[in-house]
């Protein structure tokens, strides 16, 4: 799987503890993450303001979910997310 290595409980701990928030509207096979206030900024320039979680156990689009917060955050919110896991 490259460098990440990492299921989806894991991700999610990470995300909750920089202060991503569970924003669903409605049932589906995925969980959006809701950026915290401190990156809401970012958002607003042609991005999603959420980061979507698969939800089996196993993920296998890890490199997508660092790219977009690599985005939002750029290398420093990245390192965190991988001290975190």
């Amino acid at each position: 799987m490259g460098e990440w290595n990492f299921n989806r409980k894991q991700c999610i701990r990470s995300l909750t503890k920089l202060g991503f928030y569970l924003c669903n509207d409605r049932r589906g096979i995925h969980d959006k993450y809701c950026f915290p206030d401190t990156y809401k900024e970012k958002t607003m320039m042609n991005h999603r303001p959420f980061v979507m979680i698969p939800r089996h156990n196993e993920l296998r689009l890890q490199h997508k979910i660092v790219k977009q917060l690599k985005y939002i955050g750029g290398d420093e919110l990245v390192e965190k997310f991988k001290q975190q896991l």
